[in-house]
């Protein structure tokens, strides 16, 4: 599908630019109050999970009082440690994967930014359809969810880095980086192919031509992943950045034809 062969510094630079753009027609068609869903998510999910780490904490501190006669101190102490360290782990779950599971949540969202991105754009009208929407939104699901288990095998590979002492640690973190935005990307710019209709495949092969702007796309997303509670602020920004790859994607289209 795409006959245009940009160099790397060119797809580079059409990620950036192609955010400011996004920027100003957000701004200029009242889309802004889209970005705010995905921070209520967010919010809903830490607190989900935090309650679920109380909860968990409980049940444990529970199994505890019935199978052991005699409580003494050391005991009571490991069942408050186990309530108070079982909620920080989830959290710092959510610091991890909270970005991943708000995308996945936020699939019809995106969706529907990056067709209302193609008929501002374009004038292009997308009739509404439930079971084509349906299948739209379970495909992007199924995407994210494959990508994820990607990423996560990735990560996990890389990790294996960090017993190089220094060298290793440094790369891992690059790594992980660069595979994160990658593919973060990648489901960024498949809103719009899955639009177009291509089949998963061929959207992976036009991903992979792109591989740099999928890169610079979902590199601006995920370097907020890296700050504590920085999900909150990529959660802003991955409407954003699904609206930049419209804009780009329909750019190298016209470009094409």
């Amino acid at each position: 599908m795409q006959k245009t062969v940009l160099s790397k510094s060119s797809q580079f630079k059409l990620g950036l630019t192609s955010y400011t753009k996004a920027l100003r027609l957000i701004w200029a068609n009242n889309l802004v109050r889209y970005l705010l869903i995905p921070v209520l998510l967010n919010i809903i999910v830490v607190v989900a999970l935090v309650f679920s780490g109380m909860g968990i904490g409980d049940w444990i501190n529970g199994i505890i009082e019935r199978s052991v006669e005699n409580m003494n101190g050391w005991i009571h102490a490991g069942m408050i440690a186990i309530k108070i360290i079982l909620p920080i782990i989830f959290f710092a779950l959510f610091i991890f994967i909270g970005g991943t599971i708000v995308n996945i949540l936020m699939s019809p969202i995106y969706t529907f930014l990056s067709e209302k991105t193609e008929t501002i754009l374009t004038g292009k009208e997308f009739p509404f359809d439930m079971k084509q929407t349906i299948r739209d939104i379970w495909r992007a699901i199924r995407i994210a969810i494959r990508n994820t288990a990607k990423q996560l095998l990735l990560t996990v590979l890389c990790l294996l880095l960090n017993f190089i002492p220094v060298v290793g640690s440094v790369a891992s973190i690059i790594l992980i980086f660069i595979i994160n935005a990658y593919y973060f990307g990648y489901g960024f710019m498949d809103y719009t192919y899955e639009r177009w209709r291509l089949s998963p495949k061929e959207s992976r092969q036009e991903t992979h031509k792109l591989k740099f702007f999928a890169f610079t796309n979902g590199a601006i997303y995920s370097l907020p992943l890296y700050l504590f509670c920085g999900a909150f602020i990529a959660a802003f920004i991955g409407g954003v950045s699904t609206v930049a790859a419209t804009i780009s994607q329909l750019t190298l289209k016209e470009q094409s034809n």
